[in-house]
């Protein structure tokens, strides 16, 4: 079975979750630790599925463990990131990092062929290239502190989930990955500073009812489907492979900014110069190059 239809489709969900971040990020949950529990206390809701799995031994219960709690700090360093600098520049930065990390990893295992890391390098340059005019305004340090973190995060959890993958099936590593998320979600709940962050402070109180909220759920779900998706990916590709197609989000984005443009210009602020359209068109042609090669 081939991991590309699976990882387009993720990364298309994951371009639904970053087009609702545009619209909230700054208006509705300020603080990155809010989101970070969201997407935990969703992705708890696979550990129902506990009776239908594999026992794992203690090995594969260690690494699907360390990943989760790698790729949570990956995606808690993320929305530091998101919330210093802009949405357009940051994702593009870490989700470039991330394969060029999982590449040097799966080159120097030989892990993968020379074709396929020529295909990965191509995708890369790809996604370059889609969201070069989007690389703008002032670096902040810490920032780009932020993105190195995220970006080593997620690729280790990656690399970890992998080797998990390797000794059980997928479901059962996935569903026994997600009870080390137990201790952080109650935390928010039992500590009262950080119950505050997200029940009692008015400020952080989401009304779920509403349109900012309905955005909100419908952003993390996407997510979390997305993030489904890639570790489903993973688990039958190398790593280097799977986000390496991540470039395919951004033509999506594009899609959706050519759609949604007019109506949202405060949303969508990129203006379609010559240059513009060259390097995305350049972009999108390398991706269908990668694409190729792959297949």
């Amino acid at each position: 079975m081939t991991h590309l239809p699976f990882a387009i489709t993720a990364y298309f969900f994951n371009a639904l979750a970053v087009l609702a971040s545009k619209f909230l990020l700054k208006k509705v949950v300020p603080d990155p630790l809010v989101y970070t529990f969201y997407i935990s206390l969703l992705s708890l809701a696979v550990i129902l599925a506990l009776p239908f799995t594999k026992i794992p031994t203690l090995e594969v219960l260690m690494l699907a463990s360390m990943s989760t709690v790698l790729w949570t700090l990956g995606a808690y360093f993320m929305y530091k990131a998101l919330k210093l600098g802009q949405v357009s520049r940051v994702i593009p930065i870490i989700g470039t990092l991330i394969p060029l990390i999982l590449l040097l990893q799966a080159a120097g295992t030989n892990a993968i062929s020379g074709t396929q890391a020529l295909a990965v390098l191509v995708l890369i340059l790809g996604m370059v290239f889609l969201t070069l005019t989007d690389w703008r305004g002032n670096l902040n340090k810490w920032e780009i502190i932020f993105e190195i973190l995220s970006a080593i995060f997620f690729a280790v959890s990656y690399i970890i989930l992998r080797q998990a993958y390797l000794k059980l099936d997928f479901f059962s590593v996935l569903v026994w990955s997600r009870p080390v998320l137990v201790p952080f979600c109650l935390a928010f709940l039992l500590i009262p500073a950080l119950r505050s962050k997200i029940i009692f402070r008015e400020k952080l109180k989401i009304n779920f009812l509403s349109f900012g909220g309905i955005l909100f759920l419908g952003g993390q779900t996407s997510g979390v489907i997305s993030e489904l998706l890639i570790l489903f990916s993973i688990s039958l590709a190398n790593p280097a492979l799977v986000n390496s197609l991540q470039g395919t989000q951004y033509i999506f984005l594009f899609a959706f900014a050519l759609l949604l443009g007019k109506k949202f210009p405060a949303i969508f602020e990129e203006k379609y110069t010559f240059l513009a359209i060259i390097t995305k068109i350049c972009g999108i042609a390398a991706i269908g190059l990668g694409l190729y090669l792959l297949t």
